[in-house]
This record gives structure tokens, C-alpha cells and sequence, in this order.
């Protein structure tokens, strides 16, 4: 294993530009496949709740495995992690590209999901380099990487399946995303040095269910837990909501998509770490909160375009101010020897997130109308706000 450096603010600009590559490249390959699945499953027959419970099937992967990489990236290094999940991820998406049926769908993306349960190990390779002055910066930075590649993914997925996807354009959007996710492993293994300290002392037994007691903690991620199952369930329902509400085709979603996630990219990248400094973490946490709430409920009942890209405006805000402020104040919460662990347990609340929201969406929509899914959405990042308020009020 490459030696990591001695103190966390050695060479954090390479560091970080690496993460930032890797990051960005592996989010634009998942994203390429948000806009053209809801209509491949419509393609194979499949109806909303199908679809949307074999897209959480990925989710599902996520949760079962981001603890496991967590612990492995605080044992053996972040380095070998991400770069075998990479490999593997990419991998995945050449056997999706010759699936038939949603059955085999929900299996290829729950394997994928496996492999992509390395979120924790990302964040904690931030953390390591960081300090705690300069950590929303340095979750900002990566998290940035995020928001960007789920703008160029949507873009590109959404302009190569075209307004009327059958499998062969599925087929080609799978097989761009396997060229990103390779370029992703590709990018780790020669850009990546590893980041965890080499003086981490042994885990101590029962270390990580020691975790569940710390109240500011669990609130911390229990919100996490309801925001990310409140953005599921948008994921996972958007394209069938817009094309049935407004008459979008997936260009048109994936733009919107896209618009979304550049919001949320700029206010992580260049200001997650003034706005940190000027106002604190806590209170960006609970605004970005307020806003998803404000912006969930507006699309419940939205009419017209105009409203619904004012909505997407207002959730990638949200999204710029919780994913830095909230990743930073947990990751506090931890020790230096738990940073994989403790992120890895935040990740894990964001894939259960991912695999409830999807449940919830799709049968909603389907029985109670298109707007249920988003008043239900709205009614989850409230309770999310009052979670991180009580959690930020304790810590003060």
C-alpha cells in the first residue's frame, strides 16, 4: 500500500482534484441511464411499480454493501477500494446492456449495486486530507463531482435514446456507460494515492454499534435517511410524472435532470466552503432542508413547465447545501479510525433511502395520482428539517 501522507493538509489540491475525476466520472456513467430506464421498462412491459422497484434495486446493492467498504477502506486503504468497486461497476454495465426483462434489470443493477457501495470510502479518502476548518470545502469539492456528473450523465443518456428508446438504444447508453466507468478505474488507479493515515489504531470490538449511541449522530442520519428517500422517489417517478403531466421524452427529462445537478455542482464546488464560513454548517444544512420541502410541494401540484423547472431550480439549491454541510458535520462525529465507518453508515441510510424511496414512488404514482409521491416526498424532508434542527440545536 502507498504511504499516506503524515498530516491531512499535505497535497490536498492533487488529492482532491483526483477524487473530484473519479467522482465525476463514475456519476456521469450511472447517470447516462436516469432518463431512457422508465421508458425501457415501459418497453418491456413493465408497469411504474416495476420499474421503479427494479431501479431501487441498485439502492438495494448500495445498502447491503457500503458498511463492508467502509470497514475494508479503514483496514486495507481507499485506494484498492475504490479501484476494484470501479473495475467492477464497469463491468455490470456491459451485462445490462443484454438484459430482456425487468426482472433481469432489477438483478444486473443490484449487483452494480454491490460494487458501488464505495461512497463512504470516497468521503472518508476527503476527510483524511483535510482538516476540520477546510472539511466542507473538501466535501464540497468531491461532492461537486457528483453534481457535475449527474449533469453531463442525464444530458448524454437523454440525447442518445431519443424521444421513442427501444433496446438498442438501451443497449448503446449502457455501453457509454461502461467507457466512463472504466475511464473511472482507469483514472483511480493512475491518479489515486492512497490518503488513510498509517498510525490508525486497531478497532476495538463493538466500536462501530457504539456508533448508534451518539444522539447527534443518528439524527444526523436519520435525516439523510428521509431527504435521499424523498429524492429517490423523484428519481424514480420523474420521468413517468413528466411525460404523463407535461409531455417530456427523456431529452427533455435529462436536461431538467441535468439542470438539477449543475445547481447543486456549482454551491458544492465553489460554495460550500465561504457560505460554510460565513453562516455554518448547521444553518445551510437546515435551509437546504426547507427548500426541498418547499420545492417537493410545488411539483406535487405544478401545471405548467415554468413551475416544474422552478422546482428542479430550487431542489439543486437544496442539494448544494445539504450533501457538503451534512457530510462534514458527521463526518465530526467520528474518529480519526472510524471515518470510513461512520461515512460508510451515513451511506448506508442514503442506499436504504434509495431502496425505500423507489417502493413508495411508483405505487403512489400509480394508485393515488401523480401528485402524491411528491406531497409524501415534501412531508419526509420536513421531518428530515426538524431532525437536523434538533441535532444542530444540541450541538450549540
Amino acid at each position: 500500500m502507498t504511504s499516506a501522507p503524515d498530516t491531512p493538509v499535505q497535497k490536498t489540491g492533487g488529492a482532491l482534484l483526483a477524487l473530484f475525476l473519479v467522482v465525476f466520472v463514475s456519476m456521469t456513467g450511472f447517470g447516462v441511464l436516469v432518463p431512457i430506464t422508465p421508458f425501457f421498462g415501459l418497453y418491456m412491459g413493465a408497469d411504474a411499480g416495476q420499474i421503479t422497484i427494479a431501479m431501487g434495486a441498485y439502492s438495494l446493492g448500495q445498502l447491503v454493501a457500503a458498511p463492508l467498504w467502509g470497514r475494508l477502506s479503514d483496514r486495507y486503504g481507499r485506494r484498492p477500494v475504490l479501484i476494484a468497486t470501479l473495475a467492477l461497476t464497469a463491468v455490470s454495465y456491459l451485462v445490462l446492456a443484454r438484459v430482456e426483462t425487468i426482472f433481469a434489470f432489477g438483478l444486473v443493477r443490484f449487483a452494480a449495486g454491490l460494487a458501488a457501495g464505495n461512497i463512504g470510502a470516497a468521503f472518508a479518502s476527503a476527510t483524511d486530507i483535510s482538516t476540520p476548518e477546510t472539511r466542507a470545502r473538501a466535501m464540497g469539492v468531491v461532492g461537486a463531482g457528483f453534481g457535475l456528473g449527474f449533469i453531463i450523465g442525464p444530458a448524454i443518456g437523454g440525447l442518445i435514446a431519443g424521444q421513442a428508446p427501444d433496446a438498442g438504444d438501451f443497449a448503446r447508453v449502457c455501453y457509454v456507460a461502461f467507457a466512463l466507468a472504466a475511464a473511472s478505474a482507469g483514472a483511480s488507479f493512475f491518479l489515486l494515492k492512497e490518503t488513510r493515515p498509517n498510525d490508525l489504531p486497531a478497532r476495538k470490538p463493538g466500536q462501530f454499534r457504539a456508533l448508534f449511541s451518539r444522539a447527534a449522530l443518528v439524527q444526523l442520519v436519520s435525516a439523510t435517511l428521509l431527504g435521499v428517500t424523498a429524492q429517490a422517489m423523484l428519481e424514480t417517478s420523474f420521468g413517468l410524472w413528466a411525460d404523463e403531466k407535461l409531455g417530456w421524452g427523456p431529452p427533455e427529462i435529462g436536461v431538467n435532470l441535468a439542470a438539477l445537478g449543475l445547481v447543486a455542482a456549482l454551491l458544492q464546488g465553489m460554495g460550500a466552503g465561504p457560505l460554510a464560513k460565513r453562516f455554518g454548517e448547521a444553518r445551510l444544512l437546515n435551509a437546504g432542508y426547507a427548500l426541498y420541502a418547499a420545492g417537493f410541494l410545488i411539483i406535487a401540484f405544478a401545471e405548467a413547465p415554468a413551475l416544474a423547472v422552478l422546482a428542479v431550480t430550487m431542489l439543486g439549491v437544496g442539494a448544494g447545501l445539504i450533501g457538503p454541510s451534512a457530510q462534514s458535520l458527521v463526518s465530526q462525529q467520528a474518529a480519526d479510525d472510524e471515518r470510513g465507518a461512520v461515512l460508510g453508515f451515513q451511506q448506508s441510510a442514503s442506499s436504504l433511502g434509495r431502496v425505500i424511496g423507489p417502493l413508495l414512488a411508483g405505487p403512489l404514482l400509480h394508485h393515488y395520482g401523480l401528485a402524491m409521491p411528491y406531497v409524501i416526498a415534501s412531508v419526509l424532508c420536513t421531518g428530515a428539517l426538524a431532525l437536523t434542527w434538533s441535532s444542530t440545536r444540541k450541538r450549540s
